[in-house]
């Protein structure tokens, strides 16, 4: 059998291919035309786009280091008014807020009555006046003997019927026996204030006074009652002498320095009221923070710059101490929300080109708002704010405004 020639089968091969290619139908040009879109959609939503950022400029101004801690107020000077006597405490009209003067009467004490007396010791006491009484009645009869022989002995002594050494003899009589009526008077008086006799009562009223000038702060005891001696009775202060005491963590305590500015906060205003650190206590104690742990808390004692021009704070009141422990007037800035960590070190992402750019830094003293840059970045340049895990070194972003 012979074979085809190759001339042959290539005019075979172009006699079964047909010269125009079939039509396609409608149905599948819409399939096509769906399946290429839907090509171009994957394309598109798997293409990387921009991440919008918010973005900051690099300037320069004033960075401040600050520590903040909750504080108190107090009044400078308080004086306790104590009862100085014992006894019944009338009932005090004054009102805390109310205005004293030095020296002014706030309060008043009265002597108490006595306390009653079982029978027996009743009976013994009221014996003791009997006894007493009766003592008393021997001695002014003695007294009254003295004094006629006294008599006596002087009409004769003038009738030079006596001697000089009996008139002096009945003299003395006379002396010692008025004095024993005076001894046996003063026991009868003690009787009867064993006995708890109202005459032996005195009512004589003893005024409290108000060591200084000021306003009541409270009332330790308002209502009638019996007060003993040394038993407060209220507080009085000046409230144009406040001053706040906050609690401060001794690492903090330690890097700041008297005279150094403060601002007193969250004390019912919207404005920070200026202060100044006054003192520094050198004792500091342990307190138990919520979570349980021991902290070595230091007293930081601060004065209002401008006292008669703040709030009408008073004694007791919780307020917010903000001290500025460092400050730079012209320092080159970054703010603090621009920051992260990368590795040991910080870093923040500069906007170059439309991409992120992980940038080393080195900062410096600084609060919650910025910090000093003493290396790694330029004035002018623009760093990304609140940089989250998905933004990497070399995406591409837009600034949101």
């Amino acid at each position: 059998m012979r074979l085809p020639s190759t001339s042959e089968l290539i005019t075979l091969v172009r006699e079964r291919i047909p010269t125009k290619p079939p039509k396609l139908a409608r149905a599948q040009w819409i399939w096509i035309g769906a399946g290429v879109s839907l090509a171009l959609l994957l394309v598109w939503l798997a293409w990387p786009r921009a991440q919008t950022v918010e973005i900051a400029v690099i300037d320069r101004g004033p960075v401040r280091s600050e520590v903040i801690d909750e504080g108190r107020t107090r009044i400078h000077d308080v004086f306790v008014v104590s009862a100085p006597v014992s006894g019944e405490l009338q009932r005090v009209e004054l009102e805390p807020g109310d205005a004293v003067e030095q020296g002014q009467i706030v309060a008043t004490i009265l002597p108490a009555d006595p306390a009653l007396l079982d029978a027996r010791v009743a009976a013994e006491a009221n014996a003791g006046v009997i006894a007493a009484q009766a003592a008393l009645d021997a001695a002014q009869a003695e007294y009254r003997l003295a004094q006629s022989d006294r008599q006596r002995v002087a009409t004769l002594q003038a009738r030079d019927f006596a001697s000089q050494a009996a008139l002096d003899a009945a003299d003395a009589a006379l002396s010692a026996t008025r004095a024993s009526v005076n001894a046996r008077r003063a026991d009868l008086v003690r009787a009867r204030a064993a006995a708890g006799a109202n005459s032996a009562r005195a009512r004589r009223a003893t005024p409290v006074a108000s060591p200084a000038a000021g306003r009541v702060l409270r009332l330790l005891q308002e209502s009638e009652t019996i007060a003993l001696a040394g038993s407060p009775l209220m507080e009085i202060g000046d409230p144009d002498q406040v001053e706040i005491v906050a609690e401060f963590l001794s690492q903090d305590a330690v890097r700041m320095q008297a005279g150094a500015a403060a601002y007193i906060e969250n004390w019912g205003g919207d404005t920070p009221i200026a202060a100044r650190v006054f003192r520094i206590e050198p004792y500091a104690r342990t307190k138990i923070s919520a979570l349980g742990v021991e902290e070595q808390r230091v007293n930081v004692i601060l004065h209002l710059q401008a006292p008669e021009e703040g709030p009408p704070l008073g004694h007791g009141f919780r307020v917010d101490a903000r001290v500025v422990v460092a400050e730079q007037n012209d320092a080159l800035r970054v703010p603090t929300d621009a920051l992260v960590r990368d590795g040991r070190d910080w870093a923040v992402f500069v906007l170059e080109s439309g991409r992120a750019h992980l940038t080393p830094v080195t900062i410096g003293a600084g609060g919650e708002d910025y910090r000093a840059v003493t290396q790694g970045l330029e004035l002018g340049q623009r760093v990304v704010l609140f940089p989250g895990d998905s933004l990497a070194d070399g995406a591409r972003i837009r600034s949101a405004r």
